[in-house]
């Protein structure tokens, strides 16, 4: 069993903004896009109907455009200090994202070395539009990563995200580190967090915790 492993969000939390929300704005209509994300924070529809209906009117040549707009959002500075910390303190780091595979795997390849491993979303591209895939979906969640944290063995969880599909994960963690609508989610839940803003902040609070 591991003592502490840290699990960190991709989207809006490594990059610096939101590229999953940042690609469907880019393909899907944006009266459309409005509607149905006013839907999901209603509660009528799950974050995982709008991901496949919203990704199922994207034409699959749409990809490459896709990849260039993740590739041109930059990382949020101090990650690669933070994976050289966790290296030198035995902490293993897990990517757990909802994002899309070909976006993800190629925005972490200069950091992939440094991670025990990195989860997303399959994009099936072999039809007219795009199919999501994922062996983690739950009916609520395209990615439910708690179900990733569950297929390891350790004693603390320390967790790094930034939005509502970083909740379940938080709750489930011993350390929390939470910005924008994480952090006001879980001060409404009384759950306690520490703020960041970037990787620099969170490499002195675990330098600092040991």
């Amino acid at each position: 069993m591991t003592d502490s492993i840290l699990f960190v969000d991709f989207d809006g939390t490594i990059t610096s903004e939101e590229t999953l929300e940042g690609a469907m704005r880019l393909c899907v209509d944006p009266g459309e896009y409005e509607r149905k994300a006013r839907e999901m924070l209603s509660g009528a529809i799950t974050i995982s109907e709008v991901l496949h209906y919203a990704f199922s009117r994207i034409p699959s040549s749409r990809l490459e455009e896709i990849k260039a707009y993740v590739r041109s959002v930059p990382v949020r500075p101090g990650f690669g200090e933070l994976l050289a910390l966790a290296e030198e303190r035995g902490i293993p780091v897990v990517v757990i994202s909802g994002g899309l595979r070909p976006c993800v795997e190629e925005k972490l390849a200069p950091y992939r070395s440094r991670l025990l491993d990195v989860y997303s979303v399959e994009l099936d591209c072999s039809g007219e539009t795009m199919t999501l895939r994922s062996e983690y979906e739950d009916g609520q969640e395209i990615m439910s990563k708690t179900r990733v944290m569950a297929r390891y063995s350790y004693r603390r969880a320390l967790c790094v995200g930034d939005s509502y599909t970083d909740v379940h994960m938080a709750m489930a963690s011993q350390t929390v580190f939470a910005r924008d609508t994480l952090a006001k989610i879980l001060t409404v839940k009384g759950v306690p967090y520490t703020p960041w803003e970037d990787f620099f902040d969170i490499a002195r609070a675990i330098s600092s915790s040991r």
